[in-house]
């Protein structure tokens, strides 16, 4: 291994035992582009943006969003309001990274035109600047190693900074001679030095070289297959926003020779999307996919979004390279999973819009189990199979599914789209800005800033390093990501979509609303339930009432009826016996011999009188029916207010 990477390994190793990982050295530069931002609010994607602008580095997507989860928002570097990023200036202030880049900047010009007069003070040698800068550079190339340990170690390597004018340049030895000179009288020229040298090796271990040997880092046979909205993503049909980190992902795994797939059943979802928001694309429906509102916004109509779905499978394997699998077969038992257990999981833990949804992710998890014949994967490159989505909770819940106590560690079927590109760009970092060395140098050790010990322990680790040589190039790339991968599997917010938002402010504002109109609408769906189930609950208690009090009269009725109907019996009988009575005492001799005005009058009444309403059909039982009715109206009274005043 040579010298410089030897050295970007030693620093990367003794960061890691600090538990430093490579998110934290871009971190300084996250800060910075908000601080240099200046704006109330701001996105995930515009955030990016501003790296790229000020830094010239280029962080993946989810790269950004994982710095702010970790490492920002926890400390109030950032706040979240409605998912949108608010920065914290007043916590962003600690920042001192403009100020220490300024002043190495300012330190490398001062070193450059030192050297310069040098040469011609003493070797009479005109050196342009941008000469005298490559000479400096290679010079340090060779010997920033004994550079740094005659700072660390000065009395152990006063021979290290001795120049060797058969094996250099001219300018080289020049460059040589300065750095003896200064050396030996102290000037601080040669402070500048040790600082241009641990600037170049911070920036080399941050963005160490791109021909370090990583294929035991590459996936090996293993199919990436993708969930149905992450490709309605990557081909755009829901935005730019949402485009560029599914782009980024499928980039970086072509990179690392991953084989890309998509069951058919999925592209059924697509289409099925697609066929959603073209028969829905004039109608003010919720769009949990955002397609609906970028096809307005571009203006696309029912025949383009016709055209689309006929051109999914073609566009996919001419852009993307991605084979689509009709079906895995069942061919060994063994390895296939509970569907009803599954799909009760998720029903339990997902809100679904339909049943169909759901039996396609169930689907998808079980090929993935089989595909993997009964392998329990350590590391995503050996998975053999892994389902890559963006819908978080789906894989926080299939994780949960098959977490093994015993084994923890273990990659499950399914992982978030953000997790896998965090991954990827541990083993894959950023390359290194197009912008001047020294800049980078400037900018990468205004940004890392070790404590001063550290230097010490870094050098000390190179030496061990160098005696045992047992260290390969594709120790830097597993440094990179060990630690960070191991926590990202593990990490139960990663890719939590109600933290942070992808999209610019515009459309999260607009995700928001719609968002929130979909609640009122489910809100004003339950209410209107609601309101019926009281209705048809109202209307039947009327009718129970209705009833019940039908039912209470008719029983008030019926025994008031029976009531009357006895006490005009016996009124009727009473009155009967009395007359058959008067007639028995009126045809007594001694009553007609004593009294015979009672006899005739007897006789006329309940003889002459009787016969006379007989011949004209007129009859007594008008009497004894307004006599019953008498009596049934003041028994109901007395019995309702008897039994049922109080009830009711």
């Amino acid at each position: 291994m040579e010298e410089k990477q030897l050295i970007s390994f030693a620093i990367m190793n003794v960061n890691e035992s600090k538990n430093v990982d490579q998110f934290d050295h871009f971190v300084p530069f996250v800060k910075e582009a908000l601080v240099r931002s200046g704006v109330e609010t701001i996105s995930v994607n515009e955030l990016k943006g501003k790296i790229k602008e000020y830094f010239k580095i280029q962080l993946p997507t989810s790269v950004v969003n994982t710095i702010l989860r970790r490492k920002l928002i926890p400390k109030h570097y950032v706040n979240i309001k409605d998912r949108i990023l608010i920065p914290n200036y007043e916590t962003l202030s600690d920042s001192n990274f403009q100020e220490i880049k300024q002043k190495m900047i300012e330190k490398h010009e001062k070193l450059i035109q030192d050297i310069i007069n040098y040469g011609m003070k003493n070797y009479e040698i005109t050196i342009e600047m941008d000469e005298a800068e490559k000479a400096l550079e290679t010079f340090l190339d060779i010997h920033q190693l004994v550079l740094l340990d005659s700072s660390i170690n000065p009395s152990s390597s006063s021979k290290g900074v001795k120049s060797d004018d058969k094996k250099e340049g001219q300018v080289e030895y020049i460059i040589s001679k300065f750095i003896e000179h200064a050396h030996k009288s102290n000037l601080i020229s040669f402070d500048y030095i040790i600082d241009i040298v641990k600037g170049r090796m911070l920036t080399d271990a941050l963005y160490y070289k791109e021909d370090v040997t990583t294929i035991n880092m590459k996936f090996k046979s293993t199919e990436i297959f993708f969930d149905s909205t992450f490709l309605i993503y990557a081909l755009g049909h829901a935005g730019e926003a949402r485009q560029e980190p599914c782009l980024e992902l499928i980039d970086m795994l072509r990179l690392n020779n991953a084989i890309l797939r998509v069951f058919r059943h999925n592209i059924d979802e697509m289409i099925g999307i697609l066929e959603y928001c073209r028969n829905n694309l004039t109608r003010r429906v919720h769009d949990p996919h955002g397609t609906i509102n970028n096809f307005l916004d571009e203006r696309y109509n029912t025949t383009d979004i016709d055209r689309f779905i006929f051109g999914i499978e073609n566009e996919l394997k001419e852009r993307f390279s991605i084979k689509i699998v009709e079906s895995v077969d069942y061919d060994d038992y063994a390895h296939v999973i509970s569907h009803e257990e599954l799909q009760e999981r998720l029903k339990q833990n997902i809100t679904y819009r339909n049943q169909n949804a759901r039996d396609r992710d169930v689907q998808s998890v079980s090929a993935i189990m089989r595909l993997r014949k009964g392998l329990k994967p350590l590391h995503i490159e050996k998975s053999r199979a892994i389902f890559v989505t963006n819908n978080f909770k789906l894989a926080q819940i299939v994780k949960e599914y098959f977490f093994n106590e015993e084994n923890p560690k273990i990659i499950p079927p399914i992982l978030h789209d953000s997790i896998l590109t965090n991954l990827l760009w541990l083993k894959n970092p950023s390359k290194a800005p197009d912008l001047p060395r020294k800049r980078i140098i400037a900018e990468t050790f205004a940004a890392v800033q070790p404590p001063e010990h550290l230097w010490n322990r870094y050098l000390e680790t190179v030496k061990i390093y160098k005696r045992t040589n047992k260290t390969t190039e594709e120790d830097i790339a597993f440094l990179h990501y060990s630690r960070a991968a191991r926590e990202m599997v593990m990490d139960v917010t990663m890719g939590d979509e109600d933290i942070v938002s992808i999209g610019t402010i515009e459309e999260i504002l607009t995700e928001r609303d719609n968002r929130e109109q979909q609640k009122l609408n489910e809100i004003s769906k339950v209410k209107e339930q609601e309101i019926k189930d009281l209705k048809d609950q109202l209307k039947l208690a009327e009718i129970q009432h209705t009833a019940a009090a039908e039912s209470q009269e008719k029983r008030v009725s019926s025994l008031a009826e029976k009531r009357a109907n006895i006490t005009t019996n016996i009124i009727s009988g009473a009155f009967a016996f009395g007359i058959g009575l008067i007639i028995y005492l009126t045809s007594i001799d001694w009553v007609k011999d004593n009294y015979p005005f009672f006899s005739n009058l007897s006789l006329i009444v309940f003889v002459v009188i009787p016969t006379l309403m007989g011949l004209f059909n007129i009859s007594l039982l008008p009497c004894k029916k307004k006599i019953n009715k008498y009596f049934l109206d003041k028994f109901e009274t007395n019995i309702r207010d008897k039994y049922y005043k109080n009830a009711s």
